[in-house]
């Protein structure tokens, strides 16, 4: 059967709407490039496919490898571009029809409808080698090609698995990324054209019958979309029913064909005869609460379409406004000076603000008026205005305009006894950023926790600075009754003092001491100060983040002794349990604002290469099916049993134990024990990547058993590709790390959490120094009301040369370098807190509101105007999301509105508002992958 039609896309920059119809080759090159091809099925109508074939003519030095053959969910034009060209109307890696028809919902790209992807089918298999003719062969899973006669398919995608290959002699590694591997197209001639061979089988004539069991549901979606159920029926004759087509008909009109078809890749692929099927409808263009029949027929393998059965559907209505109050007006500035200590002037301004030590500039950029009056700042009356829900801890900025050498300072709220807010005291520290003085570090004042302090650093640590800016945190524990709180601030100078009044309104609610939404705070080996560990940790957990260190390297050999001694058959927990157990019983934090919370999340040791050895077991291969010994999984399954067993045996069951794969082949370079990863486990590029963390992933699970109803120990995978991740991983996968592609690819990373139940973050870094310090507050609120659980800056320990120039990466300052040892915060960490405290706001609104968290969170984006770009130097750079033009001010206005609102709308506190728990694992509940073998006819 010869090919009709055929294309290939390039999903390059610059080329990604580029046609290639008319070319006389096709192209494919792992991730970078791959074909696309057609046939017509019509003489295979009302057969049984046994087996098939696809027949190309290699033209290149490099052949075909394994080759997965993929269903296509939307149709497409070929068109007839011999070079990477833009042509309007043809297909492209971004459009079906170049300007005219996206693959599927607008922004989506071809990924969307294959592989897996918008309920389509693939399967891979081994190409041979080309024989004498240059001919090469790949076997085709017959249900990807039934798929096409049944009409619930466009054609074939024709993609190179391995991607990029390497040679190894000993030692020495020598890489090749992603060779192009060239086969005919159609355009060079019948001689050469690509062309299926299928076997047939029995006849088939017999529809399947009407699906049935029919429910809808719209809860928790947003406006104009449903969920619809039904069962998948039995087929009358041998073939089996493959899918389903969907159309929705017009009152008064239920014939088939006047009806308007459902998209395909919205339209589910069929389960187990009697199983049910659901079909997320939406991208329809219709209004939100509209009514209409929805008819659904099944279509068997041999494209017999059955009789079509119709249900009514409701799509979700835009449900009740959430009405905010307005934000508290900002104090307008009245002329006059500002308070004084002696010739020191004195000024307030928000946490997240930053003040230049010589100049006084500020960013963002702030008028004189701001210094006399903002939205927490009245220096007509000296005083500072606060607002807070029990648990909380809000901050404000005191700048000094004058000598602050020896500057002390006492805070009080009197008459609330052991409901009296905790005050502390930092000093803003400034590190040269290029020869400009930049602030991050925090210094806590000599004193400070108990309400008063002393500034431990002179005037003159920064030469020629004419201000001084300290930190002032406010805890408000949760015995502090709700209402208005007077207090006060005393500063003093070494020429005079000055009082400052407080004015503290707490809500009528609390923060829950376990978190809603985590900003995990990544390491990798150990912290910069052995000998402080607990307080880096401690220091984490009051600032409602999670410390969380990767305890080995690209090696897989441990670091800093952070695992449990293993002889080669047994663990001794003996020092493993002593240093870490105090995090995972939250004993660690018991005399801190949140109590005893153990650690949120937690690697676990388990890699690769430890404890059982890969350079053992490893046979070589791209494919991890055939490259490792029995013996390797033994041991490894085996290990992962014990750690099961033991973490359930101390009853451990806070925290999220995560086996993450964090090494890449790509670490060998030229050398290949650089690197104990014989794939790219960090951020999976190629088919075969993937397939590795599949298998990794299934051999952990079998190896956690039952002990995962008890203790969560979790798969954690970092994906900055989902375009590519295909259904490898689902329900294999628990918590999806996700890079900046997140952002293009929203859809697909939400629809695998949502299914498969992940706990999903998005990971990238935190602002540089030179940058404002909104963002770590607002890339919390912004990755919350996307749908994600969770941040990861990539890195967040610092190290002794923080302190000299800037480094993006030190949210936590080791301290033994300027002569104070242990951890110091920084002006970003600070901001973590902000945003993750936002957070609970935000969760608690939807709680309390009835909305969906989806709906809250569109809301929340289009208030603050959140249009937050993703910067990334290249692949293997973790990049940031950045915020333009985004005030401090615009983030508390939104805090103090939804605080307001709740006030009003009591509803009883919780310990806990998101429940983070292991998914149900079931072996049967994965999708059927696999390889296809080559079946002569």
């Amino acid at each position: 059967m010869p090919v009709t039609r055929d294309t290939w896309f390039s999903a390059s920059r610059g080329e990604r709407d580029a046609n290639l119809g008319g070319a006389d080759r096709l192209k494919t090159k792992g991730i970078q490039e791959f074909a696309l091809v057609d046939l017509d099925t019509a003489r295979l109508r009302g057969r049984v496919i046994q087996s098939a074939t696809l027949h190309l003519h290699s033209r290149s030095d490099t052949p075909q490898r394994r080759l997965s053959i993929s269903t296509l969910a939307t149709d497409w034009v070929e068109g007839r571009s011999t070079r990477y060209a833009r042509q309007a109307g043809a297909a492209s890696f971004d459009w079906a029809a170049q300007d005219q028809k996206t693959w599927a919902w607008p922004g989506s790209d071809v990924t969307a409808v294959m592989n897996g992807q918008g309920n389509t089918l693939w399967r891979f298999a081994e190409a041979t080698l080309p024989d004498a003719g240059g001919w090469q062969t790949v076997a085709v899973d017959p249900a990807v090609v039934a798929a096409r006669v049944a009409g619930i398919s466009y054609g074939f995608v024709v993609f190179d698995d391995v991607g990029s290959e390497y040679r190894r002699d000993g030692d020495a590694v020598t890489f090749q990324r992603f060779p192009n591997r060239y086969v005919s197209s159609r355009e060079a001639g019948a001689a050469q054209a690509p062309y299926f061979t299928v076997a047939l089988g029995a006849e088939d004539r017999l529809p399947p019958a009407a699906p049935e069991g029919f429910g809808t549901d719209t809860a928790g979606l947003p406006p104009g979309e449903a969920t619809v159920r039904w069962v998948t029926p039995a087929d009358e004759g041998p073939a089996g029913t493959l899918g389903f087509q969907a159309r929705i008909f017009r009152p008064g009109a239920l014939e088939w064909d006047s009806g308007v078809p459902v998209p395909q890749y919205l339209v589910p692929l069929a389960g187990k005869t009697g199983g049910t099927v659901s079909m997320h409808l939406r991208d329809l263009g219709l209004p939100p609460g509209v009514r209409f029949a929805l008819g659904v027929r099944a279509v068997d393998a041999a494209g017999n379409p059955g009789p079509v059965a119709t249900t009514g559907v409701a799509l979700a209505g835009s449900g009740p406004a959430l009405v905010l109050p307005k934000p508290p007006r900002s104090t307008p500035a009245t002329p006059g000076s500002l308070p004084r200590a002696g010739t020191t002037e004195v000024f307030v301004v928000d946490p997240l603000d930053k003040v230049d030590p010589v100049s006084g500039v500020m960013q963002p950029a702030r008028t004189e008026a701001y210094r006399r009056g903002n939205h927490l700042w009245s220096a007509e009356d000296a005083t500072v205005h606060l607002f807070a829900a029990r648990g909380e801890t809000v901050a404000f900025q005191v700048v000094l305009l004058g000598p602050a050498e020896g500057v002390a300072a006492e805070a009080r709220f009197e008459g609330l006894g052991g409901g009296a807010p905790l005050v502390e005291f930092f000093t803003v520290v400034y590190v040269d950023a290029a020869g400009r003085l930049v602030a991050d570090p925090l210094l806590p004042w000599a004193g400070s926790g108990s309400n008063s302090g002393r500034n431990p650093l002179p005037a003159s640590v920064v030469p020629g600075a004419r201000y001084a800016s300290f930190l002032v945190d406010v805890h408000v524990p949760k015995a502090t009754p709700p209402g208005e709180h007077p207090g006060r601030l005393v500063l003093r100078t070494a020429e005079g003092a000055v009082e400052l009044a407080l004015r503290l309104r707490v809500w009528d609610f609390s923060l829950p001491d376990r978190l809603s939404f985590i900003p995990q705070m990544n390491g990798y080996g150990r912290v910069p100060e052995a000998e402080h560990e607990l307080d880096y940790y401690r220091l984490a957990q009051r600032h409602r983040t999670c410390l969380n260190i990767l305890p080995y390297g690209w090696t897989g050999r441990i670091a800093d002794d952070r695992a449990p001694v293993w002889d080669g058959r047994d663990f001794d927990w003996t020092a493993y349990d002593r240093r870490f157990g105090p995090l995972l019983d939250g004993s660690a934090f018991a005399d801190l604002p949140r109590g005893a919370v153990p650690v949120e999340a937690f690697y676990l040791p388990l890699n690769e290469n430890w404890p059982a050895d890969i350079h053992s077991g490893f046979r070589g291969g791209y494919w991890i099916e055939e490259a490792l010994t029995p013996a390797y999984w033994k041991e490894f399954v085996g290990a992962t049993r014990q750690f099961a067993g033991h973490l359930r045996e101390k009853r451990w069951r806070d925290t999220m134990f995560e086996f993450y794969l964090n090494n890449k082949i790509s670490h060998k370079k030229n050398k290949w024990n650089g690197s104990s990863a014989p794939w790219i486990f960090d951020e999976p590029m190629n088919t075969q990547d993937f397939w590795a963390l599949r298998w990794y992933g299934l051999m952990f699970h079998h190896g956690v058993g039952r002990a995962r109803e008890e203790v969560q120990l979790l798969f954690r995978a970092d994906i900055s590709r989902p375009q590519w991740q295909r259904d490898i991983l689902d329900g294999v996968l628990d918590v999806n790390v996700v890079g900046g592609a997140f952002r293009r690819y929203e859809r697909v990373v939400l629809d695998r959490k949502e299914r498969w139940g992940e706990v999903a973050y998005n990971y990238g870094s935190a602002n540089s120094l030179e940058e404002g310090n909104a963002q770590p507050a607002a890339w919390c609120v912004d990755t919350w009301c996307r749908g994600l659980d969770g941040v990861v800056p990539w890195q967040t320990l610092g190290k002794p040369r923080s302190w000299k120039g800037a480094d993006p990466n030190a949210l936590f300052y080791p301290g033994t370098e300027i002569g104070r040892p242990g951890p110091k915060p920084s002006l970003r960490l600070k901001a973590f807190r902000r945003g993750q405290q936002d957070v609970e706001y935000l969760t608690r609104l939807a709680a309390a509101s009835g909305l969906s968290r989806r709906v809250v969170g569109e809301r929340v984006l289009r208030e603050l105007k959140l249009n937050g770009t993703f910067s990334q130097a290249d692949d293997e750079d973790a990049g940031s999301v950045r915020f333009q033009d985004l005030d401090p001010v615009a983030l508390w206005e939104l805090r103090t509105r939804v605080g307001a609102w709740l006030d009003r709308h009591p509803v009883t506190d919780r310990d806990r508002w998101v429940e983070f728990r292991a998914p149900k694992w079931d072996l049967d509940d994965l999708p059927a992958l696999g390889l296809v073998r080559s079946v002569s006819p």
